[in-house]
C-alpha cells in the first residue's frame, strides 16, 4: 500500500480550558513549525468540537479530543468522542465504558503521574490498563519529563531550562517503556509523545512558558496513513492512527526524523507497519531507514538484542514476540517506533 508520513503533536490546550491561545493562535504556531496535524485535549471540555474547530485550518488538520481529569484518579485523553459532561466526576472505570459506547477510544496521558506541590501538580498515576476502551498510551510526557528538572536548588539555572528544554529531558521513563513492553505481549497497545502543552504566561512579565510554536518543534508523532484513506477522510484517517499507533515518536529539536521508514516483509509478500500484528512464520524482517546515522538499539520482548550506530537495519523475525526500534544521538533520546507485533 502507499502510505503518506504525517507529523504532528498530541495532548495541546487552548483557551477552552487552561491554555494560553485562541484555537487560530494554535494553529498560526504549528504550520511554521511544520506541522500536518494537532490534537486538542482541553480539560474535561468539548467546546472546541461544538464551535466547529475540528477538521482543516490552513493546511493543518486540528483534531479534537478531551482530556478527562478526575480528582483522585489517573488521567485519560478521550479519543474521538462526541459529548464528556461528567466524565471528570465519574470513576475512570465508568468514563471508558462511556468513551467504548460513544464508539471511541482512550489514550493514558502521563501514566506515572506526577507529584510536584510547589507546582500546583498532584496526578496520581494511572492503573485500569485492562479496559478494552484503552487503546495506547503516552511513552513520553514531554512537559512532565522537563519538569522533573525544576526543583529549588536549581532556580538559578531555570533561564537555561526555559531557553534549552532539550538539554534536560531525559526521554520516555524506563519503567514506562517496561510497561508498554510488558502490556504488549498480550495485546497491542499505541505508544506516542504528549506533549502536555498549555504555554502559560508569567504574570507581569508578558511571556509565556514554552510557547506554542516551540513546543511544536519539540518531540512530535510521525503516523504513516494510506494515500487514499487520507484523500477521502483525514480526520478519521488520523483518529485510525493513533489507535493503532502506526508510526513513531521523536526529539525532532535534536534532528528532524522525516523520512525514517520502518516495515516488516513477512513471507506472505505483505509489508506490515509499525504497530500492525500477525502470525509469526519463519522468513519475516523488519527494516529500518534513518536519514541520518545514530546509536540504534532492537528491542525484543523489551530486552536489548542489539546496539549498533548506523543508518540501516535489516533484522530477521527470531520468534514470536514485539520488536521495536530505539535511537540515540549524542546520547540524547531522539526516536522510538511502535512494535511489531508476532505471535
Amino acid at each position: 500500500m502507499n502510505y503518506m508520513e504525517r507529523v504532528g503533536v498530541l495532548h495541546v490546550h487552548s483557551h477552552y480550558s487552561d491554555g494560553s491561545a485562541s484555537i487560530a493562535e494554535i494553529v498560526a504556531a504549528a504550520r511554521p513549525a511544520g506541522l500536518d496535524f494537532l490534537v486538542l485535549s482541553d480539560h474535561d471540555t468539548l467546546a472546541a468540537r461544538r464551535e466547529g474547530w475540528e477538521g482543516t485550518h490552513e493546511d493543518v488538520q486540528v483534531l479534537v479530543a478531551v482530556e478527562i481529569t478526575p480528582a483522585r484518579e489517573g488521567h485519560v485523553l478521550a479519543m474521538n468522542v462526541g459529548r464528556c459532561a461528567g466524565f471528570a466526576a465519574r470513576p475512570n472505570r465508568e468514563t471508558l465504558d462511556a468513551v467504548a459506547t460513544q464508539g471511541g477510544y482512550a489514550l493514558v496521558a502521563h501514566p506515572s503521574g506526577k507529584s510536584k506541590p510547589a507546582l500546583r501538580i498532584r496526578q496520581p498515576p494511572w492503573y485500569d490498563w485492562n479496559h478494552p476502551a484503552v487503546r495506547g498510551m503516552e511513552i513520553w510526557s514531554y512537559l512532565h519529563d522537563w519538569i522533573d528538572g525544576v526543583v529549588w536548588w536549581r532556580l538559578p539555572m531555570a533561564y537555561e531550562f526555559w531557553k534549552h528544554p532539550e538539554r534536560r529531558v531525559q526521554g520516555p521513563y524506563p519503567r514506562i517503556l517496561r510497561l508498554w513492553d510488558c502490556l504488549g505481549r498480550t495485546r497491542r497497545v499505541a505508544g506516542l509523545s504528549g506533549l502536555d502543552c498549555h504555554a502559560r504566561r508569567v504574570p507581569l512579565a508578558g511571556v509565556r512558558i514554552f510557547p506554542y510554536e516551540k513546543m511544536f518543534r519539540a518531540v512530535r508523532n510521525h503516523l504513516f496513513i494510506e494515500k487514499a484513506r487520507w484523500e477521502a477522510d483525514p480526520i478519521g484517517a488520523l483518529w485510525e492512527a493513533h489507535a493503532e499507533g502506526r508510526g513513531f515518536v521523536s526529539h525532532d529539536v535534536l534532528a528532524d526524523a522525516r523520512g525514517t521508514r520502518c516495515w516488516a516483509d513477512v513471507s506472505d509478500g505483505r509489508a506490515l507497519q509499525m504497530g500492525q500484528e500477525t502470525s509469526h512464520k519463519p522468513g519475516a524482517r523488519i527494516r529500518l531507514r534513518l536519514p541520518r546515522v545514530a546509536r540504534v538499539r532492537w528491542i525484543v520482548n523489551g530486552e536489548c538484542r542489539l546496539s549498533r550506530t548506523a543508518d540501516a537495519l535489516d533484522l530477521e523475525v527470531s520468534g514470536p514476540g514485539i520488536y521495536r526500534f530505539e535511537a540515540t544521538l549524542d546520547g540524547a533520546p531522539w526516536l522510538f517506533t511502535n512494535p511489531f507485533y508476532f505471535r
